[in-house]
């Protein structure tokens, strides 16, 4: 879903304790559950097209099992259906839009449905007096090869075999009913039920074998050194775990990319972005501030992934502050801005530009004693500016990759300037002030073109026009001129922009017992959570 900043939001942020589950709730690996979704979509188009195809074709061999003098016409009735369902079910599956684990539930009915109209249409004519063995019910198929093809939890993938077993006979019982047909022999009638019933029972071992199978490589899964225990989040660029080290106590987070998303096609330049990969992670993970987040280690993984191992944090992003409680007062939006500003201080020091600084990108939190602790999130994909010294000042961003996100853009990095620097973070700093104040957006519009375009050429409306809160005069004048269009306009370091926010003499000082008594009253559990896992921002925005 669009969300007001240009942004793409995938999923809802998970911020609680530790999970030690198996990586989803199918407690199979996020990869084998979407291979899953996907052949089950092409069990809908097997359905969809088998169905009519069938009905065709009996109508021309042997008529007299399809074609009904009289009663209600279950052989047409259940290849339409199972045309419309097995389509529902394909284009579900294929466009993604329900989570796996929920498609696979929905898989698990399909199963039974299909069962179901297998079992009416096979029961529709009466049994002939002169025919001992009319074969072994196409139901037998179905649910073998379902439990083979479409992985799932051990208790449901019996039970909807069983159920699925069940079928035969209740559309027996259906159709006798409806047509008013002879009820076949007790022989008979076993045979026709408990054939399915045999078949489900073989289905258990096989369906317990291909689950642990299934478990086992998402707990032997790891990243280098590291066990995946939690899938915190999955955005445009890739996804965030929890892991735990193998020879440590010491849990982390881990942000894993995908190559596909930054275009690596030639080998020739996916060696090239592995090495500034392994430049920037190593630049990255020299930054000392407290305020910014900690990179633990960085890799390739053997699927190819690219890897960030960062430290886990208590508390909540600001963007979420905002959504949760409203506007911030002046004095905790002045001390958020200088904490935000040290850390990009040093990284520009360094040559670093974070070039994606928005609310979800700074996260407020509980650091030992102190409460509302600023770190700034996602230094894993920056851009070196040319500045730095570097003799390769391409960077990995440089494909336009985590180039920034629309509501938050500078307008040098929305006109895709060759000279940007570390006065495009500030631009978007003062964007995080002016959202933090009023509650708002600096810009907003239909889309994110139009977005970007506004902070190219509008001039923004003062923050006090755009809230009933006050807002302190030395504090807005701060954040308008963060906003200026012009680079040279704006404060030209982020020690200056801290200079300036720690001269706001009209701001009444945010103090450390006010910021511990907001905690307690609004987030007691992580008053006394050991380890919160966070979700990084990228994982809600498409980068």
């Amino acid at each position: 879903m669009a969300q007001k900043d240009g942004s793409m939001r995938v999923e809802p942020r998970k911020i609680g304790r530790i999970s030690t589950g198996d990586g989803t709730r199918y407690g199979l690996p996020a990869d084998l559950l979407e291979t899953a979704v996907k052949r089950l979509g092409f069990l809908g188009l097997i359905i969809a097209l088998m169905a009519p195809a069938s009905y065709f074709i009996e109508r021309i061999i042997q008529p007299q099992r399809v074609v009904l003098k009289e009663g209600i016409p279950f052989p047409q009735i259940v290849a339409a259906g199972l045309f419309a369902i097995g389509v529902s079910v394909c284009v579900l599956a294929w466009s993604r839009v329900l989570r796996p684990e929920l498609m696979l539930d929905l898989g698990l009915g399909f199963e039974v449905i299909v069962a179901f109209a297998i079992a009416l249409s096979e029961n529709a004519t009466p049994w002939p007096e002169d025919q001992e063995i009319r074969g072994i019910s196409w139901n037998c198929l179905w649910i073998s090869m379902y439990v083979v093809a479409i992985p799932g939890t051990y208790g449901k993938s019996v039970m909807a075999a069983l159920l699925a077993a069940c079928m035969a006979a209740f559309g027996l019982l259906v159709a006798t009913v409806a047509n008013d047909n002879p009820l076949p022999g007790a022989g008979r009638v076993a045979v026709l039920v408990l054939l399915p019933f045999v078949v489900a029972a073989w289905t258990i071992p096989v369906g317990r074998h291909l689950y642990r199978l299934g478990a086992q490589v998402n707990k032997a899964r790891a990243m280098g050194s590291y066990e995946l225990i939690d899938l915190i989040g999955r955005g445009g660029m890739g996804e965030v775990w929890t892991a735990r080290h193998r020879m440590l106590a010491r849990v982390s987070a881990i942000k894993l990319i995908r190559p596909e998303t930054l275009g690596l096609d030639d080998p020739d330049h996916m060696s090239m972005v592995l090495r500034r990969f392994e430049r920037e992670a190593r630049a990255t993970a020299a930054l000392r501030s407290p305020h910014t987040i900690v990179l633990y280690d960085y890799g390739l993984s053997q699927e190819g992934n690219f890897y960030y191992v960062m430290e886990l944090l208590d508390g909540l992003d600001l963007e979420t502050l905002v959504e949760r409680f409203g506007p911030q007062p002046a004095g905790r939006v002045v001390s958020f801005l200088q904490q935000a500003a040290k850390s990009l201080a040093e990284a520009h020091q360094q040559g670093l530009v974070h070039r994606d600084i928005k609310p979800r990108n700074i996260f407020s939190c509980r650091m030992g004693t102190d409460y509302d602790f600023v770190k700034v999130l996602d230094f894993g994909l920056v851009k070196v500016s040319s500045t730095s010294g570097s003799t390769d000042s391409g960077a990995l961003t440089q494909s336009g990759v985590a180039a920034g996100t629309p509501g938050y853009m500078a307008p040098e990095v929305a006109m895709a300037s060759s000279s940007v620097d570390g006065r495009a973070d500030l631009y978007s700093l003062g964007c995080v002030g002016y959202r933090l104040l009023t509650g708002q957006m600096v810009f907003e519009g239909a889309n994110a073109v139009a977005i970007a375009l506004a902070h190219v050429g509008t001039p923004p409306m003062p923050p006090s026009q755009r809230t009933e809160m006050p807002v302190p005069f030395s504090l807005e004048r701060v954040i308008l001129q963060c906003l200026e269009k012009d680079p040279a306009l704006r404060p030209q370091t982020a020690l200056e922009l801290n200079q300036l926010l720690a001269g706001c003499e009209d701001v009444e000082p945010w103090t450390q017992k006010e910021a511990a008594q907001w905690w307690e009253m609004h987030m007691p559990a992580a008053m006394d959570a050991t380890a919160v896992a966070f979700a990084n921002a990228d994982t809600r925005s498409s980068g």
